[in-house]
């Protein structure tokens, strides 16, 4: 099935026209028009050719064919209309996609070949002009069609019709004369008949009919063919185009306004054995195809640093108002000793930061220079005129250094439960690179995404009190089951996720003053035992971290278009995996020939694909991991100007399992674990669509690497503080430097 799904040529010509192909286990294809979605039946038994020139066939119907029921104005056979129409779109094919000539005659050479037309060993003279018609246009390079001198006008005009209005046209012409001839040709049988019956007087033991008989048998073979072309009902090579399947209200089984329906038995033979080309695999299940929403309300999922910090302060004036204590210098103030840990960390953290800087301007500037160019001005220099006779040159040069280009950061922060050991040390980090980024003028982001900041946002939005939702309401929701899901596309729950803009460099510098020790204080409570808790809102919950990568699509063109940037970086610091995503999937209702639109989960045989790039990606295998690699490269793929780069924390015994997941082939685990055991952290090589990736021990966030000895501490004592302290803080660096590297 991949085979079908990746073919460059193919994924090239739909990616053109904002179409997407799905191979299903289907007899034929169907296009759906509003979400512009072709239908096909897998064809895995067909050949290259035959394969090629069948998509190009439905795709040229998609592409060409109007979505309009033409039967109530028209009185004509589907199949003229059908044949008819299969030229023109052809036609079109080739002549939009020149490259698919040889496809359309290969293709139709070999399943004429096979007799696929059911013309093998009959005389071609005695088909009707359209069924002659239908192998001129598809096999007439193989086989001489007969024509005679006065059907000719018939083939020049099926060859010259540019526009379906058209179609109709000479579809009805062709049916026209083929009804009309056929009538002569019934009544030129009834006068026989009866003259033989008046001249043999109709005596017993004659083997001939009466008229009352033939007639009979007429109505018979008339309702029996009725029956069948019933129980034969057209999709789209009968097709869609025609408004639908025959379901539709307005169908017609006999086509036109009525009356008998005159065939074509070719196109009927073709139908028949082309379903013979998809194996039959009724015990696996079909593909489900998740796309990204094109628009989405950004207001509903993200909230700005002013409401949060805004939300944060009147929260903690609530809560001191209510224990009485609201004085930063009194001993039972509850947030003095977080404080005044926060005061001594960003006075420790300027060396750490200023290191960044250093490191930083040292790489830009060499990156400068390499681009610089060196030309002639056309200007003497007089300090060379003496060396004119053996020297032309004798100019004045110029070095130009181009600009760089303007940088941005994002930051993606887990704020999930099993953060709550490492969630003040990695704000610790995530303040240290925020103030770097300040310093040398870097516009940056910080989101912390998380399935607890509902009840905020409900609070804010209603100015209603708090109030926590159960599971049921989460789970089982009106809303999470109805608005705003639709079929096939990758569903954000506004119960369920939030992007919670925690830092901002679109403040001043006092208000990421108030932003860093809010944060600050927030983490520092799950780590230590406070006389306050945490935020009403600001819960270590689950992982919604799917839903933050796929949510970059739209953060990322705004934060370039705002700041006026070239290149963005997304930095994402996690201890784990995602929690699972879902999906609008179409489910059948019990007891109702009808279906619904639910959440279904993003795993095992779903396959996501992007219309903007063009691009199909492999259907996923249940693997969290693999999930959320797919959704990064799929920012990647339409972002080329974005780097990812990933911060894993986790413990020694989850690193095999980590570089198994996210490395690549050439990702050597015996050189990750060399640099983990001496560092307490590693960068990992050749990583799986991250651009970069880094994964740093729980253990390592809080080491102090301050130097630190006992009063009465021996010299082999201070000794070995000493060389700890250095190796922690040149692991560090070593880490840090390899970051900026990224982002310079």
């Amino acid at each position: 099935m991949q085979r079908n799904e990746v073919k460059g040529n193919l994924a090239k010509l739909l990616a053109t026209e904002n179409l997407v192909v799905e191979h299903r286990q289907c007899e034929t294809a169907q296009f759906d028009v509003d979400r512009r979605v072709l239908t096909l039946p897998t064809w895995d038994l067909a050949s290259n050719d035959v394969y090629d020139m069948l998509v190009g066939h439905e795709v040229g119907h998609a592409l060409f064919t109007p979505n309009k029921d033409w039967r109530a104005d028209v009185d004509c056979s589907m199949d003229y209309v059908n044949i008819v129409e299969d030229a023109r779109i052809e036609k079109l094919m080739k002549r939009k996609y020149p490259g698919l000539k040889k496809s359309f005659s290969r293709g139709y050479a070999e399943l004429n070949a096979q007799d696929f037309f059911g013309t093998a060993g009959k005389d071609l003279i005695s088909y009707n002009l359209i069924d002659r018609i239908n192998l001129h246009f598809k096999s007439g390079s193989f086989e001489l069609i007969p024509f005679e001198e006065f059907e000719l006008q018939f083939v020049e005009a099926v060859e010259n019709v540019e526009t379906f209005d058209e179609v109709l046209e000479v579809a009805k012409r062709i049916y026209d004369w083929q009804k009309k001839k056929e009538q002569e040709q019934i009544e030129d049988a009834e006068e026989l008949v009866g003259a033989e019956t008046k001249s043999e007087g109709g005596g017993e033991g004659s083997d001939d009919l009466s008229e009352e008989e033939i007639n009979e048998e007429i109505e018979e073979a008339e309702e029996e063919q009725q029956q069948q072309d019933s129980q034969d009902p057209a999709q789209l090579d009968t097709p869609s185009y025609e408004g639908g399947d025959s379901t539709s209200p307005n169908a017609k089984p006999e086509g036109g306004k009525g009356g008998k329906e005159i065939d074509s038995e070719t196109q009927k033979s073709f139908d028949e054995l082309a379903k013979e080309l998809s194996r039959p695999n009724s015990h696996l299940s079909d593909v489900n195809y998740i796309e990204i929403p094109k628009t989405i309300k950004m207001d509903n999922f993200v909230t700005d640093w002013r409401d949060v910090h805004d939300w944060i302060d009147t929260q903690r004036e609530g809560y001191l108002k209510s224990v009485g204590e609201r004085f930063p210098d009194s001993d039972l103030y509850p947030y003095r000793e977080s404080d005044a840990q926060f005061r001594e960390f960003k006075k420790s953290n300027n060396k750490e930061v200023n290191y960044l800087v250093k490191e930083f301007e040292c790489r830009k500037s060499a990156d400068a220079y390499a681009r610089a160019g060196t030309s002639r001005t056309g200007v003497l220099n007089t300090a060379k005129l003496h060396e004119y006779r053996f020297n032309e040159d004798i100019f004045k040069r110029i070095t130009t250094i181009p600009d760089g280009k303007n940088h941005g950061m994002i930051f993606l922060l887990d704020w999930s439960g099993s953060m709550v050991n490492e969630i003040l040390p990695t704000v610790k980090q995530l303040i240290s690179l925020t103030s770097f980024c300040k310093k040398v003028q870097i516009p940056f982001e910080v989101y912390a995404f998380s399935n607890d900041w509902y009840v905020a946002k409900n609070s804010i939005e209603t100015g209603e009190e708090i109030e926590y939702y159960g599971s049921h309401n989460w789970y089982g929701s009106y809303d999470r089951q109805h608005n705003n899901l639709k079929e096939g596309e990758f569903y954000f729950d506004k119960l369920q996720f939030d992007l919670i803009n925690v830092i901002s460099s679109r403040s001043n510098s006092k208000d990421y003053e108030r932003q860093c020790l809010n944060l600050f204080r927030e983490a520092w409570c799950y780590r230590n035992r406070c006389h306050y808790q945490p935020t009403a809102g600001l819960g270590l919950s689950g992982t919604p971290l799917n839903e933050a990568v796929v949510m970059l699509n739209y953060l990322i063109p705004e934060f370039k278009r705002n700041n006026d940037l070239q290149k963005v970086n997304v930095c994402i610091l996690t201890d784990g995996e995602s929690a699972s995503a879902t999906y609008g999937r179409k489910v059948r209702r019990e007891y109702v020939e009808d279906f619904d639109v639910r959440p279904g989960r993003v795993d095992y045989n779903t396959c996501l694909r992007d219309r903007q790039t063009g691009r199909v990606y492999k259907p996923f295998n249940g693997n969290f991991s693999e999930v959320t690699s797919t959704f990064i490269q799929q920012v990647r793929d339409r972002h080329p100007e974005v780097s990812v780069v990933g911060f894993r924390i986790l413990s020694a015994r989850d690193l095999s399992t980590f570089v198994g997941r996210y490395g690549s082939r050439e990702t050597s685990y015996e050189e990750v674990q060399k640099q983990w055991k001496k560092d307490k952290s590693a960068i990992i090589p050749n990583p799986m669509s991250f651009t970069a990736l880094y994964a740093i021990a729980n253990t390592a966030l809080d080491d102090d690497p301050e130097f630190e000895v006992a009063q009465d501490a021996t010299k082999g004592q201070i000794t070995r503080a000493f060389k700890k302290m250095l190796k922690t803080k040149g692991s560090n660096k070593k880490l840090l430097s390899s970051f900026i590297g990224h982002v310079s």
